[in-house]
């Protein structure tokens, strides 16, 4: 008998409405009793905590398939989005199950979910009654699934490990290693490349940070990611100690919000102001925090976003937040502090509009892409935002957006596919 397929079922346990997913055991025992197809694995029977979230990652980690149960307000659930962003990450093929839903609204679920690329199937028949039209409906999705995996997860593993420790020729410093002219429907903004370490920077209004759904930045003594770095050089030093102004910041604004927060969110801070090295060297004013990097407690990694369309919505979310902070005159940080003071005078003598922006490579690094690859996505979602007349307003201020390419062979991927779309 051929080895059975493992699937691991990733669903919500509480549906709208507060509907216990009965659904879930259902399906878990038609594809158990399958004649031993299939070993489908269901979070059921396990202490909450720490364990219970060891437990799921290391399931996932053995799976061939994951099987995605979609029912209304499925999407809502932060933990079906890690389930599938953990999957995606390590090449484990996804396979939709929708119930309870029409067309559109699967469609909704799968695109909140950011699966909306992924051809989901809804069905009527999980209930023992159906058992086999259930399962004829399914077991050609599960295998065709499962051999997907078999092709990408060795290479997308390969591809983490060789990520772990690379050897890295890093660019030269240089601020605008290359120009380029962006054409909008307003007017054209300048497109640069900043090419090596991004700290060596002066005067540009707003570094974006990818930063994990938790909104929790690396600790000052952590190695040099730019989270930790940013949060560093972003304190103020006082007598005797630092103020985590940046970090302090980052929890004043999201008050009681709970986290993980939504894929993609924007949440703004200072760049530490007064007294901070990002604010008196770099002269930059602003950080804003994109929530592009899923966080795992329980196995202490971090899953980045890699997908097009994810990057694409980084970069969008992105500029719109730059513009609802340009309506607010720049005056963002918490009343009281001198951050908000100093963003109070530059907003009284109008000076308080953001008019430059840094944007990191989304998705390389721990993720795996290619500059190339990720270049791509980040131009097409600038060109549809500027191309917009709802976003005229931002392109009518801002005059600059650099990218950021610290390594030599990011750099020259970036200059090289610019050149192609700038020709």
């Amino acid at each position: 008998m051929p080895t059975p397929i493992n699937v691991f079922i990733c669903y919500k346990k509480m549906l709208a409405g507060e509907r216990p997913n009965e659904k879930a055991g259902i399906l878990h025992f038609i594809l158990a009793e399958d004649q031993g197809r299939f070993k489908p694995w269901i979070d059921e029977g396990i202490a909450g905590g720490l364990a219970w979230e060891t437990a799921i990652y290391r399931e996932i980690l053995t799976s061939d398939v994951l099987l995605v149960l979609v029912g209304p307000g499925t999407s809502e659930s932060p933990w079906v989005r890690r389930e599938i962003a953990l999957s995606t990450a390590l090449g484990i093929a996804i396979v939709p199950l929708g119930f309870d839903l029409t067309r559109d609204q699967m469609d909704a679920e799968l695109k909140a979910l950011d699966i909306g690329h992924l051809q989901g199937k809804t069905t009527n028949s999980i209930n023992l009654a159906k058992r086999e039209v259930l399962l004829t409906e399914l077991r050609g999705d599960l295998l065709a699934a499962s051999s997907r995996t078999k092709e990408q997860k060795p290479e997308r593993l390969r591809g983490m490990l060789a990520h772990m420790n690379p050897p890295i020729e890093t660019a030269a410093n240089n601020q605008r290693a290359a120009t380029f002219m962006m054409k909008t429907d307003t007017r054209p903004i300048r497109l640069h490349v900043a090419s090596g370490d991004m700290f060596r920077v002066r005067d540009i209004d707003v570094m974006v940070n990818s930063e994990n759904d938790y909104m929790q930045m690396a600790r000052f003594f952590e190695s040099r990611t730019i989270s930790s770095l940013l949060r560093r050089k972003g304190a103020r030093v006082l007598p005797g100690r630092y103020e985590d102004t940046i970090q302090q910041e980052l929890d004043w604004q999201l008050g009681d919000r709970s986290r993980p927060v939504q894929v993609a969110e924007v949440f703004v801070t200072s760049a530490g102001g007064p007294g901070s090295e990002l604010a008196d060297i770099n002269r930059v004013r602003y950080i804003f925090h994109v929530a592009a990097v899923q966080a795992v407690d329980a196995e202490g990694i971090v899953i980045p976003f890699k997908q097009a369309h994810q990057i694409e919505r980084c970069v969008r979310t992105t500029l719109v937040k730059a513009k609802d902070l340009n309506r607010n005159r720049g005056i963002v940080s918490p009343p009281g502090t001198e951050q908000r003071e100093l963003q109070q005078r530059l907003a009284d003598e109008g000076r308080g509009i953001v008019r430059s922006i840094l944007f990191p490579l989304f998705g390389t690094g721990q993720a795996g892409n290619t500059a190339d690859y990720v270049i791509k996505p980040m131009l097409e979602s600038l060109a549809d935002f500027f191309n917009d007349p709802e976003n005229r307003e931002l392109a009518e201020v801002l005059d600059d957006i650099y990218i950021s390419a610290f390594k030599q062979n990011d750099f020259e991927q970036v200059v090289g596919q610019l050149q192609k779309h700038f020709a």
